[in-house]
């Protein structure tokens, strides 16, 4: 057996055990998409990094333990880069959560960019209807496709589309995505933009959502569709 110290805490494990076994073993967490269904493979998400007692970030995921290691596993530096890591993770990331088979409360991605404070996945993420109950697809002027995700998705749960609470998201590719899921079920831009206006009219990154829904939606039919 190895001993290692993680955040003061010394346990014991097998010789041979990566540090993310340790970690737990003592208790703690750490985010980690390479053991969650198959997304990423061999440490490449880094999302797990720790800090070693040399200031040395590695991947909990892969890297061995050593007699008398320590380990930081929540420290200003390791969330700093964990925050920039996610937001590269979801610059190459197809944000489609209203197709998504990890929607209504069961995405790690749009858990750890809640928790890090990083802005891009919608309340579609979150939302519990599926399919022809999605009410995008029905018709309505839902604002989830482009609102920042965080409340749970309450509205739809209560019967009513979506109207913005909190805030829209401003990521030019997740607007993108939204204005051609409009067009694609024949929501009307412009119904959505009104509806929006009513809630964020005022805000100043408004104009940058409505020039990017505007040119998309445009975009979408001028080339015929997806």
């Amino acid at each position: 057996m190895v001993k290692v110290i993680v955040n003061g805490t010394e346990v014991e494990v097998e010789e041979g055990a990566t540090l993310l076994r340790a970690i737990q073993r003592a208790g703690y967490e750490v985010p980690t998409l390479c053991l969650f269904g198959h997304m990423y493979r061999e440490a490449s998400c880094r999302v797990c990094l720790v800090e070693l007692s040399n200031g040395k970030l590695v991947p909990a995921c892969a890297y061995p333990v050593s007699e008398g290691l320590r380990v930081l596993t929540d420290t200003p530096k390791v969330r700093r880069v964990r925050r920039t890591v996610i937001e590269l993770i979801l610059a190459t990331h197809k944000t489609k959560c209203w197709e998504c088979l990890r929607k209504g409360g069961h995405c790690l991605l749009l858990k750890l960019a809640s928790e890090y404070g990083v802005e891009g996945i919608p309340v579609c993420a979150e939302c519990p209807l599926y399919g022809e109950d999605c009410l995008v697809v029905r018709g309505y002027p839902c604002l989830g496709p482009i609102t920042v995700a965080g409340c749970g998705a309450q509205c739809p749960l209560s019967g009513s589309y979506c109207i913005g609470c909190r805030g829209p998201i401003t990521r030019k590719d997740t607007l993108r995505e939204a204005a051609r899921f409009y067009a694609k079920y024949g929501v009307n831009i412009k119904n959505v933009l009104s509806l929006a206006t009513i809630f964020w009219g005022r805000l100043s990154e408004f104009n940058l959502v409505r020039s990017e829904l505007l040119n998309s939606f445009t975009n979408y039919f001028r080339g015929g569709g997806p």
